[in-house]
């Protein structure tokens, strides 16, 4: 860890685009201010705890054994009803093919358009 001592209206550059200016100093608490660009995340350290519990809570680490094999379930029976209809629609398809015929017919040569 980096320890720095700085007055009042001092400041501190992180890379090339973070700066911590000391803004005021009072008994027993520092305001700081922060210029850093609009993506950067910053919160105080007591808060980064409580945002890694609630995105814990919110992406259900601890989701049930019950609740897992009913989606387990779910996704098997979405993707047996696909193979179906890709088979049936297969199916069809070829059933389709061997009833078409494809007559092919000569072309009127001048001979025999004069003839009809």
């Amino acid at each position: 860890m980096l320890i720095l001592s700085r007055k009042q209206e001092e400041s501190v550059v992180i890379g090339n685009d973070i700066i911590i200016k000391v803004v005021s100093v009072d008994k027993g608490s520092v305001k700081l201010g922060f210029e850093a660009p609009p993506k950067t995340l910053i919160l105080r350290a007591e808060l980064t705890e409580a945002v890694k519990s609630e995105n814990t809570r919110a992406t259900g680490e601890k989701v049930s054994k019950d609740i897992l094999d009913a989606l387990g379930v779910q996704l098997k029976t979405k993707r047996s009803k696909e193979l179906n209809a890709k088979d049936s629609f297969k199916a069809q398809l070829e059933k389709q093919n061997t009833k078409q015929t494809i007559r092919i017919e000569k072309p009127p040569t001048k001979a025999n358009k004069g003839s009809r």
